[in-house]
């Protein structure tokens, strides 16, 4: 249900790293899930939470494109957090690989094991390459539509790209900003039965890049609504989630 946010930008020059490189980022997520339990006669439920991840990212020049390997450092929940220290402390570790398309685009995560927190963090995690090609100028607009399925929700999101200058630290740099839309559909087994999702949502999402295609810093908003079904409930359960994301090169 909660699908989030996260980061990256290029710079004006190409990159082309002849040794693996490693970076390392501070992700911070709050978010804040709204759910109308009118229908049971609870009214409206509201939870806030954060947390803080730690994650080293390493890429190489592999086939036209880059290998990378994600590791989650450590995972800090914050006030309100659903997700007990034990199983923070115990997700650290985890590792994840992938392949950078030409494109710049992420074309996926493999999780090593399984860790259903670990795996919580993932939608920051494909946000953490920039989707735009080495060398892009500013100035430049496009539009991407990926479809994805997600154990059994279907989604579909169209984002328009749009590139202009910033600074960093006295540099010039790309700024790559995105605006998108997204709708989901599909159904999900619990332990009440079929679980039935339906929704929508929009959102943005700013890159400044480096050099080497890595992100500087990335800026994340995310609104859904979403519509919850069940046999047993009188009618479907409006919910509404709100994720603010920031990511941080700290190495």
């Amino acid at each position: 249900m909660v699908r989030s946010w996260m980061v990256a930008a290029i710079s004006l020059s190409a990159w082309s790293p002849a040794t693996p490189l490693v970076s390392k980022y501070r992700l911070e997520l709050k978010t804040t899930v709204v759910q109308d339990l009118s229908a049971l006669g609870s009214g409206e439920q509201k939870q806030e939470f954060a947390n803080t991840a730690f994650v080293t990212v390493t890429t190489a020049d592999s086939a036209g494109g880059q290998t990378v390997t994600m590791v989650l450092d450590s995972l800090l929940p914050g006030e309100g957090s659903p997700i007990p220290a034990d199983a923070a402390k115990s997700a650290g570790g985890q590792k994840w690989h992938g392949f950078r398309q030409p494109s710049g685009k992420l074309g996926g995560l493999e999780l090593e094991g399984e860790s259903p927190i670990a795996g919580a963090i993932e939608p920051a995690l494909l946000d953490l390459l920039p989707p735009m090609k080495a060398g892009t100028r500013e100035g430049q607009t496009w539009t991407d539509t990926t479809d994805s399925n997600n154990n059994g929700i279907a989604v579909r999101m169209v984002t328009n790209f749009q590139t202009s200058t910033d600074s960093y630290n006295g540099a010039k740099v790309i700024k790559l900003a995105g605006a998108f839309s997204s709708a989901m559909s599909g159904e999900q087994q619990s332990a009440q039965g079929p679980l039935t999702l339906e929704g929508n949502g929009t959102g943005t999402t700013t890159w400044l890049v480096g050099k080497d295609g890595m992100s500087l810093s990335a800026i994340r908003s995310v609104k859904q609504n979403i519509s919850l079904s069940m046999a047993q409930l009188p009618q479907p359960i409006p919910v509404t989630v709100t994720i603010e994301g920031t990511a941080t090169l700290i190495k």
